[in-house]
Protein backbone atom coordinates (compact mmCIF):
# COMPACT_ATOMS: atom_id res chain seq x y z
CA UNK A 1 0.00 0.00 0.00
CA UNK A 2 1.00 3.09 -0.99
CA UNK A 3 3.42 5.50 1.53
CA UNK A 4 4.63 8.76 1.39
CA UNK A 5 2.01 9.38 2.92
CA UNK A 6 2.21 12.14 0.31
CA UNK A 7 1.56 10.43 -2.49
CA UNK A 8 0.92 6.98 -3.48
CA UNK A 9 -2.33 5.97 -0.65
CA UNK A 10 -1.11 9.41 0.05
CA UNK A 11 1.39 8.85 2.62
CA UNK A 12 4.70 9.56 3.36
CA UNK A 13 7.73 11.40 1.13
CA UNK A 14 10.41 11.73 3.26
CA UNK A 15 12.32 14.45 2.72
CA UNK A 16 15.58 15.87 4.28
CA UNK A 17 16.42 14.87 8.04
CA UNK A 18 17.44 18.34 8.04
CA UNK A 19 14.08 19.73 8.63
CA UNK A 20 12.04 17.94 9.64
CA UNK A 21 8.54 19.62 10.36
CA UNK A 22 5.32 18.45 8.95
CA UNK A 23 2.63 20.55 6.72
CA UNK A 24 -0.11 21.93 8.67
CA UNK A 25 -3.30 21.03 6.49
CA UNK A 26 -5.30 24.65 6.40
CA UNK A 27 -7.63 23.74 3.78
CA UNK A 28 -10.67 21.60 4.39
CA UNK A 29 -11.86 18.22 2.91
CA UNK A 30 -14.19 17.97 0.30
CA UNK A 31 -18.12 18.01 1.92
CA UNK A 32 -18.39 14.60 0.71
CA UNK A 33 -15.20 13.28 3.27
CA UNK A 34 -15.90 9.67 4.59
CA UNK A 35 -15.99 6.09 3.57
CA UNK A 36 -18.10 4.74 0.61
CA UNK A 37 -19.01 1.81 -0.33
CA UNK A 38 -18.90 0.74 -4.77
CA UNK A 39 -22.06 -1.25 -5.87
CA UNK A 40 -19.75 -4.14 -5.67
CA UNK A 41 -19.00 -3.51 -2.62
CA UNK A 42 -15.29 -2.05 -2.72
CA UNK A 43 -14.41 0.57 -0.45
CA UNK A 44 -13.85 4.35 -1.48
CA UNK A 45 -12.25 6.72 0.62
CA UNK A 46 -11.81 10.78 0.17
CA UNK A 47 -10.36 12.93 2.46
CA UNK A 48 -7.50 15.16 2.28
CA UNK A 49 -4.32 14.07 3.39
CA UNK A 50 -0.74 16.07 3.70
CA UNK A 51 -1.00 18.20 0.08
CA UNK A 52 -4.75 17.52 -1.25
CA UNK A 53 -8.09 16.75 -0.91
CA UNK A 54 -8.09 12.57 -2.83
CA UNK A 55 -10.18 9.37 -3.65
CA UNK A 56 -8.73 6.43 -3.26
CA UNK A 57 -10.93 3.83 -4.65
CA UNK A 58 -9.60 0.32 -3.12
CA UNK A 59 -11.35 -2.15 -5.61
CA UNK A 60 -9.31 -0.29 -8.65
CA UNK A 61 -6.41 0.78 -6.40
CA UNK A 62 -6.12 4.27 -7.70
CA UNK A 63 -5.98 7.10 -6.14
CA UNK A 64 -6.63 10.63 -7.60
CA UNK A 65 -6.37 14.10 -6.45
CA UNK A 66 -9.30 16.14 -6.26
CA UNK A 67 -9.79 19.15 -7.63
CA UNK A 68 -13.20 21.01 -7.38
CA UNK A 69 -14.78 22.09 -10.90
CA UNK A 70 -18.77 23.82 -10.32
CA UNK A 71 -21.44 23.52 -8.27
CA UNK A 72 -21.30 19.97 -6.69
CA UNK A 73 -18.49 18.65 -9.30
CA UNK A 74 -14.94 17.57 -8.56
CA UNK A 75 -12.64 16.06 -11.43
CA UNK A 76 -10.24 13.31 -10.46
CA UNK A 77 -7.28 14.68 -12.01
CA UNK A 78 -5.17 12.66 -14.21
CA UNK A 79 -7.73 10.53 -15.30
CA UNK A 80 -8.12 9.90 -19.30
CA UNK A 81 -11.42 9.98 -20.47
CA UNK A 82 -12.02 12.52 -17.73
CA UNK A 83 -13.52 11.29 -14.38
CA UNK A 84 -16.12 13.24 -12.31
CA UNK A 85 -17.04 12.86 -8.60
CA UNK A 86 -20.76 14.37 -8.40
CA UNK A 87 -22.16 15.83 -5.29
CA UNK A 88 -25.54 15.78 -4.37
CA UNK A 89 -26.22 15.34 -0.67
CA UNK A 90 -26.68 12.76 0.65
CA UNK A 91 -25.87 11.32 -3.19
CA UNK A 92 -21.93 10.74 -4.50
CA UNK A 93 -21.58 9.92 -7.62
CA UNK A 94 -18.44 8.75 -9.47
CA UNK A 95 -18.45 8.64 -13.36
CA UNK A 96 -15.86 7.42 -15.82
CA UNK A 97 -14.38 5.23 -13.27
CA UNK A 98 -16.34 2.10 -14.72
CA UNK A 99 -18.17 1.32 -17.61
CA UNK A 100 -21.52 3.46 -15.88
CA UNK A 101 -21.78 5.51 -13.25
CA UNK A 102 -21.18 4.42 -9.74
CA UNK A 103 -23.51 5.68 -6.81
CA UNK A 104 -21.61 4.86 -3.40
CA UNK A 105 -23.41 4.16 -0.36
CA UNK A 106 -21.73 6.06 2.77
CA UNK A 107 -20.01 3.80 4.83
CA UNK A 108 -20.36 4.36 8.96
CA UNK A 109 -17.17 4.73 10.79
CA UNK A 110 -16.90 5.99 14.16
CA UNK A 111 -14.05 8.23 15.21
CA UNK A 112 -13.14 10.11 18.42
CA UNK A 113 -10.63 12.99 19.24
CA UNK A 114 -8.30 12.19 21.81
CA UNK A 115 -4.84 13.46 23.86
CA UNK A 116 -2.63 11.92 25.03
CA UNK A 117 0.49 12.24 27.16
CA UNK A 118 3.83 11.29 26.53
CA UNK A 119 5.93 12.42 29.35
CA UNK A 120 5.88 17.00 28.71
CA UNK A 121 4.42 16.37 25.33
CA UNK A 122 0.77 16.25 24.86
CA UNK A 123 -0.45 14.10 21.30
CA UNK A 124 -3.17 14.75 19.84
CA UNK A 125 -4.82 12.02 18.13
CA UNK A 126 -7.66 10.61 16.63
CA UNK A 127 -9.62 6.92 17.51
CA UNK A 128 -11.24 5.22 14.65
CA UNK A 129 -13.49 2.19 15.14
CA UNK A 130 -15.31 -0.12 13.24
CA UNK A 131 -19.06 0.66 13.09
CA UNK A 132 -20.37 -3.21 13.41
CA UNK A 133 -19.05 -4.22 16.27
CA UNK A 134 -16.14 -4.55 19.08
CA UNK A 135 -12.50 -4.59 16.95
CA UNK A 136 -10.79 -8.12 16.42
CA UNK A 137 -7.14 -6.03 16.96
CA UNK A 138 -6.03 -2.54 16.95
CA UNK A 139 -2.99 -0.59 15.65
CA UNK A 140 -1.19 2.51 15.60
CA UNK A 141 0.49 4.24 12.87
CA UNK A 142 3.43 5.88 12.66
CA UNK A 143 5.25 8.65 10.39
CA UNK A 144 7.45 8.85 8.03
CA UNK A 145 10.19 11.30 8.58
CA UNK A 146 9.12 15.12 7.81
CA UNK A 147 5.23 13.43 7.33
CA UNK A 148 4.11 14.12 11.05
CA UNK A 149 0.58 15.05 10.80
CA UNK A 150 -2.72 12.74 11.02
CA UNK A 151 -3.42 13.81 7.41
CA UNK A 152 -0.32 12.06 5.95
CA UNK A 153 -1.37 8.69 7.06
CA UNK A 154 -4.59 8.75 4.88
CA UNK A 155 -5.72 6.78 3.45
CA UNK A 156 -5.05 3.88 5.89
CA UNK A 157 -7.37 4.17 8.75
CA UNK A 158 -10.09 3.73 6.48
CA UNK A 159 -8.70 0.47 5.50
CA UNK A 160 -7.60 -0.85 8.27
CA UNK A 161 -11.03 -0.04 10.11
CA UNK A 162 -12.55 -2.13 7.13
CA UNK A 163 -10.17 -5.15 7.96
CA UNK A 164 -11.72 -4.81 11.82
CA UNK A 165 -9.41 -3.24 13.75
CA UNK A 166 -9.33 0.22 15.86
CA UNK A 167 -7.03 2.50 14.46
CA UNK A 168 -4.75 5.16 16.05
CA UNK A 169 -3.36 8.17 14.77
CA UNK A 170 -2.19 10.88 16.18
CA UNK A 171 -0.01 14.46 15.21
CA UNK A 172 3.80 13.64 15.84
CA UNK A 173 5.17 15.98 18.55
CA UNK A 174 5.66 19.19 17.38
CA UNK A 175 3.55 18.98 14.50
CA UNK A 176 -0.36 19.51 13.96
CA UNK A 177 -1.71 20.15 17.25
CA UNK A 178 0.64 17.97 19.10
CA UNK A 179 3.56 19.80 21.59
CA UNK A 180 6.90 19.52 21.89
CA UNK A 181 9.69 19.56 19.01
CA UNK A 182 9.63 17.81 16.02
CA UNK A 183 13.46 18.31 15.05
CA UNK A 184 15.52 15.63 14.62
CA UNK A 185 18.32 16.78 16.57
CA UNK A 186 15.80 16.87 19.93
CA UNK A 187 13.25 13.92 19.07
CA UNK A 188 14.59 10.89 17.77
CA UNK A 189 13.71 7.37 17.25
CA UNK A 190 13.56 6.54 20.42
CA UNK A 191 11.16 9.46 21.92
CA UNK A 192 9.04 8.56 18.61
CA UNK A 193 8.89 4.93 20.25
CA UNK A 194 7.66 6.22 23.47
CA UNK A 195 5.13 8.05 22.12
CA UNK A 196 3.69 4.80 20.23
CA UNK A 197 4.16 3.23 22.92
CA UNK A 198 1.41 5.42 24.77
CA UNK A 199 -0.88 5.41 22.19
CA UNK A 200 -0.88 1.27 21.88
CA UNK A 201 -1.43 1.37 25.72
CA UNK A 202 -4.01 3.37 25.54
CA UNK A 203 -5.66 1.65 22.69
CA UNK A 204 -5.35 -1.78 25.21
CA UNK A 205 -7.31 0.18 27.64
CA UNK A 206 -10.12 1.49 25.58
CA UNK A 207 -10.92 -0.82 22.85
CA UNK A 208 -8.46 -3.99 23.11
CA UNK A 209 -8.49 -6.01 26.11
CA UNK A 210 -9.22 -9.40 24.54
CA UNK A 211 -6.88 -8.68 21.02
CA UNK A 212 -3.94 -7.67 19.75
CA UNK A 213 -2.28 -4.22 19.57
CA UNK A 214 -0.03 -3.60 17.00
CA UNK A 215 2.26 -0.58 15.48
CA UNK A 216 2.33 -0.13 11.87
CA UNK A 217 4.97 2.43 10.39
CA UNK A 218 5.96 3.80 7.02
CA UNK A 219 9.36 4.68 5.94
CA UNK A 220 11.75 6.10 9.51
CA UNK A 221 8.12 5.64 11.12
CA UNK A 222 9.14 1.39 10.72
CA UNK A 223 12.59 1.66 12.52
CA UNK A 224 10.28 3.77 15.12
CA UNK A 225 8.03 0.42 15.53
CA UNK A 226 10.84 -1.94 15.80
CA UNK A 227 12.59 0.40 18.77
CA UNK A 228 9.29 0.42 20.45
CA UNK A 229 8.42 -3.55 20.26
CA UNK A 230 11.99 -3.95 21.73
CA UNK A 231 11.75 -1.15 24.49
CA UNK A 232 8.31 -3.02 25.59
CA UNK A 233 7.50 -5.91 23.79
CA UNK A 234 4.41 -7.23 26.25
CA UNK A 235 2.76 -3.81 25.08
CA UNK A 236 2.89 -4.52 21.43
CA UNK A 237 1.22 -7.69 20.09
CA UNK A 238 2.50 -7.55 15.78
CA UNK A 239 4.11 -4.82 13.40
CA UNK A 240 3.81 -4.14 9.83
CA UNK A 241 6.57 -2.63 8.40
CA UNK A 242 6.47 -0.56 5.14
CA UNK A 243 9.27 0.68 3.08
CA UNK A 244 11.44 0.57 6.20
CA UNK A 245 13.07 -1.01 9.52
CA UNK A 246 15.84 -2.72 8.44
CA UNK A 247 19.47 -2.30 8.88
CA UNK A 248 20.87 1.30 9.22
CA UNK A 249 18.60 4.60 9.11
CA UNK A 250 21.66 6.54 7.95
CA UNK A 251 21.44 3.86 4.91
CA UNK A 252 18.24 4.67 3.76
CA UNK A 253 19.40 8.56 3.85
CA UNK A 254 22.28 7.64 1.45
CA UNK A 255 20.31 5.78 -0.78
CA UNK A 256 17.84 8.13 -1.12
CA UNK A 257 20.26 11.13 -1.93
CA UNK A 258 22.35 9.02 -4.04
CA UNK A 259 19.19 8.56 -6.34
CA UNK A 260 18.03 11.99 -6.23
CA UNK A 261 21.12 12.83 -7.66
CA UNK A 262 20.27 10.65 -10.09
CA UNK A 263 16.99 11.82 -10.82
CA UNK A 264 19.03 15.54 -11.12
CA UNK A 265 21.38 14.38 -14.06
CA UNK A 266 24.62 13.78 -11.85
CA UNK A 267 27.35 12.25 -14.04
CA UNK A 268 28.84 9.38 -12.77
CA UNK A 269 31.74 10.39 -11.30
CA UNK A 270 29.38 12.96 -9.83
CA UNK A 271 27.64 10.51 -8.13
CA UNK A 272 30.67 8.89 -6.58
CA UNK A 273 32.23 12.01 -5.42
CA UNK A 274 28.76 12.36 -3.69
CA UNK A 275 28.76 9.32 -2.06
CA UNK A 276 32.70 9.36 -0.80
CA UNK A 277 31.43 13.10 0.89
CA UNK A 278 28.19 10.67 2.80
CA UNK A 279 30.79 8.22 3.73
CA UNK A 280 32.70 11.07 5.29
CA UNK A 281 29.21 12.44 7.04
CA UNK A 282 28.15 9.31 8.11
CA UNK A 283 31.01 8.27 9.87
CA UNK A 284 30.31 6.95 13.16
CA UNK A 285 34.18 8.36 14.06
CA UNK A 286 33.36 12.18 13.31
CA UNK A 287 30.60 11.91 15.82
CA UNK A 288 32.67 10.33 19.12
CA UNK A 289 33.02 12.61 22.14
CA UNK A 290 37.26 12.46 21.67
CA UNK A 291 38.42 13.94 18.80
CA UNK A 292 36.08 17.02 18.29
CA UNK A 293 39.89 19.24 16.91
CA UNK A 294 40.04 16.40 14.31
CA UNK A 295 36.42 15.99 13.44
CA UNK A 296 35.73 20.21 12.96
CA UNK A 297 38.52 20.05 10.58
CA UNK A 298 37.43 17.17 8.55
CA UNK A 299 33.65 18.94 8.44
CA UNK A 300 35.18 22.31 7.49
CA UNK A 301 36.75 20.87 4.84
CA UNK A 302 34.17 18.22 3.01
CA UNK A 303 31.57 20.79 3.79
CA UNK A 304 33.72 23.79 2.15
CA UNK A 305 34.45 21.50 -0.99
CA UNK A 306 30.59 20.16 -1.13
CA UNK A 307 29.33 23.71 -1.56
CA UNK A 308 31.01 24.02 -5.27
CA UNK A 309 29.69 21.41 -6.32
CA UNK A 310 26.15 19.93 -8.42
CA UNK A 311 25.38 17.42 -5.61
CA UNK A 312 25.31 19.52 -2.63
CA UNK A 313 21.86 20.57 -3.52
CA UNK A 314 20.88 16.99 -2.97
CA UNK A 315 22.09 16.87 0.03
CA UNK A 316 20.35 17.78 3.75
CA UNK A 317 23.20 20.56 4.09
CA UNK A 318 21.80 23.77 1.99
CA UNK A 319 19.49 24.60 5.15
CA UNK A 320 22.93 24.68 7.19
CA UNK A 321 24.88 26.65 4.67
CA UNK A 322 25.18 29.58 6.81
CA UNK A 323 25.86 28.00 10.22
CA UNK A 324 29.35 27.90 11.75
CA UNK A 325 31.35 24.49 11.68
CA UNK A 326 31.18 24.08 15.23
CA UNK A 327 27.61 24.93 15.80
CA UNK A 328 26.70 22.12 12.53
CA UNK A 329 28.82 19.69 14.01
CA UNK A 330 26.67 19.73 17.32
CA UNK A 331 23.50 19.75 15.49
CA UNK A 332 24.86 16.64 13.24
CA UNK A 333 26.39 15.03 16.35
CA UNK A 334 22.49 14.76 18.01
CA UNK A 335 21.11 13.74 14.55
CA UNK A 336 23.58 10.76 14.25
CA UNK A 337 22.69 10.09 18.04
CA UNK A 338 19.17 10.04 18.01
CA UNK A 339 18.05 9.26 14.62
CA UNK A 340 20.86 8.23 11.65
CA UNK A 341 23.21 6.09 13.79
CA UNK A 342 20.15 3.79 14.86
CA UNK A 343 20.21 0.38 13.39
CA UNK A 344 17.78 -2.25 14.02
CA UNK A 345 19.64 -5.27 14.55
CA UNK A 346 19.84 -5.90 18.04
CA UNK A 347 16.36 -4.70 18.36
CA UNK A 348 14.43 -7.14 15.57
CA UNK A 349 15.87 -9.83 18.34
CA UNK A 350 14.00 -8.96 21.13
CA UNK A 351 10.45 -8.09 18.74
CA UNK A 352 8.29 -11.10 20.05
CA UNK A 353 5.33 -10.86 17.65
CA UNK A 354 4.08 -11.73 14.64
CA UNK A 355 5.59 -9.61 11.86
CA UNK A 356 5.03 -8.16 8.41
CA UNK A 357 7.42 -6.03 6.27
CA UNK A 358 6.43 -4.54 2.69
CA UNK A 359 9.10 -3.14 0.49
CA UNK A 360 8.60 -2.08 -3.05
CA UNK A 361 11.56 -3.64 -5.29
CA UNK A 362 11.84 0.46 -7.25
CA UNK A 363 12.36 2.18 -3.92
CA UNK A 364 14.61 4.74 -4.25
CA UNK A 365 13.70 5.96 -0.80
CA UNK A 366 14.73 3.04 1.32
CA UNK A 367 17.08 -0.08 -0.46
CA UNK A 368 14.56 -2.72 -0.30
CA UNK A 369 17.61 -5.46 -1.07
CA UNK A 370 19.85 -3.92 1.90
CA UNK A 371 16.12 -3.92 4.35
CA UNK A 372 15.12 -7.24 3.45
CA UNK A 373 18.37 -8.89 4.23
CA UNK A 374 18.47 -6.63 7.36
CA UNK A 375 15.00 -7.90 8.40
CA UNK A 376 15.42 -11.54 7.69
CA UNK A 377 18.70 -11.70 9.47
CA UNK A 378 17.47 -10.08 12.26
CA UNK A 379 14.11 -11.92 12.94
CA UNK A 380 15.74 -14.75 12.22
CA UNK A 381 17.62 -14.50 15.64
CA UNK A 382 14.54 -14.28 17.63
CA UNK A 383 15.39 -16.86 20.27
CA UNK A 384 12.19 -19.07 20.37
CA UNK A 385 10.03 -16.02 19.42
CA UNK A 386 6.48 -16.23 19.02
CA UNK A 387 4.45 -15.50 16.22
CA UNK A 388 5.55 -15.31 12.55
CA UNK A 389 7.29 -13.11 10.48
CA UNK A 390 6.95 -12.06 6.95
CA UNK A 391 9.62 -10.04 4.34
CA UNK A 392 8.69 -9.39 1.43
CA UNK A 393 9.66 -7.27 -1.89
CA UNK A 394 6.70 -6.24 -3.90
CA UNK A 395 7.87 -6.27 -7.91
CA UNK A 396 7.93 -2.75 -9.95
CA UNK A 397 6.51 -1.36 -6.72
CA UNK A 398 8.22 2.27 -5.33
CA UNK A 399 8.70 3.38 -2.14
CA UNK A 400 4.77 3.78 -1.59
CA UNK A 401 4.26 0.06 -2.80
CA UNK A 402 3.11 1.97 -6.13
CA UNK A 403 2.96 0.66 -9.84
CA UNK A 404 5.21 3.04 -11.89
CA UNK A 405 2.78 5.83 -13.41
CA UNK A 406 1.13 5.28 -16.62
CA UNK A 407 1.50 7.58 -19.29
CA UNK A 408 -2.22 7.65 -20.57
CA UNK A 409 -2.85 8.03 -16.97
CA UNK A 410 -0.52 10.69 -15.71
CA UNK A 411 -0.91 11.57 -11.69
CA UNK A 412 -3.04 8.93 -11.13
CA UNK A 413 -1.49 6.25 -8.24
CA UNK A 414 -1.93 2.80 -8.28
CA UNK A 415 -1.14 0.76 -5.61
CA UNK A 416 0.24 -2.50 -6.59
CA UNK A 417 -2.44 -5.43 -5.92
CA UNK A 418 0.27 -7.90 -3.72
CA UNK A 419 0.56 -4.80 -1.81
CA UNK A 420 -2.77 -4.72 -0.72
CA UNK A 421 -3.78 -8.74 -0.84
CA UNK A 422 -0.99 -9.31 1.39
CA UNK A 423 -1.44 -6.90 4.42
CA UNK A 424 -5.10 -7.71 3.89
CA UNK A 425 -4.83 -11.41 4.01
CA UNK A 426 -1.59 -11.16 6.79
CA UNK A 427 -3.94 -9.23 8.85
CA UNK A 428 -7.17 -11.31 8.58
CA UNK A 429 -4.91 -13.92 9.80
CA UNK A 430 -3.67 -12.67 13.24
CA UNK A 431 -6.04 -14.76 15.85
CA UNK A 432 -8.01 -13.29 17.80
Amino acid sequence: MGVSVVVGLGLLLSGSMALAASPVVADAPPPFAGAWRRPDGGLVRVGRDASSAFLMDFASRRRWRLEPRGEGLWSLEGSRPAALAVWRAPTLTLSGVAAGALVLEPVPVRTEELSLRSGDVTLSATLWLPAGGPPRHAVVLLHEAGQGTRESLEPYPAFLVEQGLAVLTFDARGTGRSTGDSQPWESGVRERAVDGLVAARLLRQRVAPGGAVGLMGFGQGAWTAVSAAAQSPEDVGFLVLVSGGGGAVWKQEQHRMRNEGRRRGLTGPELVDLTEFLDVLYDARLYTDEGAARALKTLDFQLQRAKRKRWYAVTAMPPFKGLPVARFLDVQRKMWRNVLSYDAAEDLRRVRGPVLALLGERDETTPASLTARALNRGLKLRPGAPGRALVKVIARADHWLAEPAREDQPGVEVVTSDALDTLSAWLRALER
